[in-house]
């Protein structure tokens, strides 16, 4: 992969070739995935007599996400396509012949591709998440669905910040908590006690524990107890306070991500599923310099129909990492495989798929 001679002309043309095609394509697949919004929403857009101003305003609020799932198979089209475009003209045969390599010839796309990483990971922070929440809430109200009466995982930080509440399920129209574990720190941020319980129920004025082992130090010793039932006038952490901690990290910025993570490294809490969640946004935001380098490593191998190959290729091989992104954060989510490994994995495997078939070119 010898970056070779570098030609100022071959990388303005190969530039100016790849940004119309790009946003030809990233239009494409935006319409195509606003459209598949839409027929799937239309059935109760139409029961719930749902004003056009309002459905539009939905379509608009996807947009962002559209552009965010659209962004690395229009890259990976677009490269593939101009490049196979460029090897049927017989152009990369004059480029070759010139003593430059293909590596070399790419390294503008590839740059691009970089760039485009590093948009993509900030626009999805900073525009994606905030636009996909006001989606939800106007699709909540637009088909009439209440509020959810219940959160999944849940962690807080009690508001006396000594207490770290982490729970299964939180069902807020009964006031009752499953899978409880409780964190008491003191204020160095050590570990005082744990508390493991089955479920907890509010009674008007603290939080009643019910299957109950808790932890706790007794002078230079680690202390093991179990309770039926538990209690303590401290624990009286106000309902309400649960009510919006459950929200995913994959819904929370950035800095929100990394702040929830190191609370719950800090509490001894479950986090492997959270913390997967989180490097793969960062894995997610390469996709595009992956599949560029992917298309360039295809480029020649169809001749024909180009258009049709490069629209084939890019749905497979979306289709193909997606599915493998899915696994690995799935094993990573169970604890089969480490958080890291379950989010760049699937990139892992196309970097060596790309540098095998980079090997057997010939130029």
């Amino acid at each position: 992969m010898s970056l070779g001679r570098r030609s100022t002309t071959l990388d303005l043309y190969l530039i100016a070739s790849f940004i119309p095609v790009f946003f030809v394509s990233l239009l494409f697949f935006v319409l195509l995935v606003e459209m598949a919004d839409l027929f799937v929403n239309i059935v109760q857009y139409v029961q719930n007599e749902a004003p056009i101003a309002s459905v539009a305003r939905s379509m608009v609020l996807y947009l962002p996400k559209c552009v965010s799932w659209s962004l690395p198979m229009a890259t990976l089209f677009s490269v593939s396509y101009i490049l196979g475009t460029m090897y049927t003209n017989n152009e990369l045969a004059m480029v070759f012949g010139s003593g430059v390599p293909l590596f070399s010839f790419i390294m503008p796309l590839i740059l691009t591709a970089v760039l485009l990483s590093g948009l993509f990971l900030a626009f999805d922070d900073m525009v994606v998440l905030p636009t996909m929440a006001a989606k939800k809430e106007l699709s909540r109200s637009l088909f009439k669905i209440s509020e959810p009466i219940g959160s999944a995982n849940v962690t807080i930080l009690g508001s006396n910040r000594r207490f770290v509440w982490n729970m299964k399920y939180y069902d807020r129209r009964n006031l009752i908590m499953t899978g409880v574990i409780l964190v008491e720190r003191d204020t160095g941020g050590h570990l005082v006690s744990r508390l493991n319980a089955q479920s907890a129920s509010w009674n008007g004025a603290r939080w009643v524990f019910n299957g109950v082992r808790r932890f706790y130090w007794k002078g230079d010793s680690l202390v093991d107890a179990s309770y039926g039932t538990w209690d303590d006038a401290e624990l009286a952490e106000p309902p309400d306070s649960f009510k919006g901690g459950g929200r995913p990290i994959e819904e929370m910025s950035l800095s929100d991500a990394r702040a929830q993570l190191a609370l719950m490294k800090r509490s001894g809490l479950p986090s492997s599923g959270q913390i997967a969640e989180y490097y793969r946004r960062f894995a997610f935001a390469l996709t595009p310099l992956i599949v560029t380098l992917l298309s360039a490593a295809l480029a020649g191998f169809y001749k024909k129909n180009v258009l049709l190959m490069s629209l084939l290729v890019s749905l497979i091989a979306a289709t193909l990492y997606y599915v493998t992104q899915m696994v690995s954060m799935l094993l990573a989510k169970t604890g089969s495989i480490d958080p890291f490994a379950g989010a760049f994995s699937p990139l892992t495997i196309f970097m060596i798929i790309v540098v095998v078939l980079f090997r057997v070119r010939k130029a």
